[in-house]
């Protein structure tokens, strides 16, 4: 069996420590904040609560894909190697960059005939991804092949669970992630929106809650219906906050009052990501029962 390598995006957000730890290749997304364009290096430089200080006060935060040359030498830094490839994506519901991928692993493999570059689109975003990138890497460090690895992901994305509340769904509005329909859902009473993952890799408004403090015991509820006697479904919790850290530190704290989780992480939204959802976003990224729709 040739030697592979798991590898993935800066948007699946995996922290860059655990990046570093296990050798995982990520590729790094741009975002654009005023008129300076940056790569989102997975925190290890990001000065988090300066973006959305910067968002707050209405500076304009954009994001961009990057062209299929740049991933293609990204592919090829690797291929070159001898070693084959599973690369893990983020959501192409939500991106172009699936599409650009593709079109750079054609491109890869005909500089490198008889290689793998295997895709799979994790129909998930920020840790909801991440989190497939993270059992990913422990199986290939079990022993598991890449075929195993991937069919792995492809069986399980399903279980990738993400719920989120967002102050306003404008920024999602403004991007396109939502319609303008749905972005009028957040906007009278102080209704926190909540928000979800389709089956198919989109976002849509899936209930709503009335102010910060229920919106907290919300997703901690929602964590408890959806968890499984599957171990997997223990093994790990995300929570996010977009500099919302009394919030974040709240929620962990139930967590690990009420759960079993065997690490319970607390992250920053990103700055990709937070282009899209605007500063005071709480989430929680688990493996659970599988998407309803």
């Amino acid at each position: 069996m040739r030697e592979y390598v798991v590898m993935t995006d800066s948007d699946t957000e995996i922290p860059y420590y655990f990046a570093d730890e296990h050798n995982v290749p990520v590729f790094l997304m741009p975002y654009t904040l005023g008129d300076e364009e940056k790569l989102f290096d997975l925190g290890r430089e990001t000065d988090f609560k300066g973006f959305f200080d910067a968002v707050r006060s209405g500076v304009k935060a954009s994001t961009s894909t990057r062209p299929p040359y740049d991933i293609q030498m990204f592919f090829e830094d690797i291929l070159k190697t001898g070693k084959d490839i599973l690369y893990i994506a983020f959501s192409s519901k939500l991106s172009g960059h699936m599409d650009l991928a593709l079109k750079a692993r054609e491109d890869a493999l005909a500089d490198y005939p008889g290689m793998r570059i295997e895709i799979v689109d994790s129909l998930s975003i920020a840790m909801g991804a991440g989190q497939l990138v993270y059992h990913a890497v422990r199986l290939h460090e079990e022993g598991k092949s890449l075929d195993e690895v991937r069919d792995w992901v492809i069986d399980n994305r399903m279980k990738a669970l993400h719920f989120f509340t967002v102050d306003s769904l404008m920024y999602l509005k403004s991007t396109g992630r939502v319609n303008a329909v749905t972005a009028t859902f957040g906007t009278i009473l102080d209704l926190k929106p909540v928000l979800l993952l389709k089956r198919d890799g989109s976002i849509v408004a899936y209930d709503k809650v009335k102010g910060k403090k229920k919106a907290v015991r919300y997703l901690m509820d929602k964590v408890e219906e959806n968890l499984t006697d599957d171990p997997v479904s223990h093994d790990l919790l995300i929570i996010y906050h977009a500099d919302n850290p009394a919030a974040a530190e709240q929620m962990k704290e139930e967590a690990e009052s009420r759960f079993d989780f065997k690490k319970v992480l607390v992250m920053d939204v990103g700055p990709v990501i937070g282009a899209h959802c605007g500063p005071g976003t709480l989430a929680v990224c688990f493996m659970g029962k599988e998407r309803p729709e």
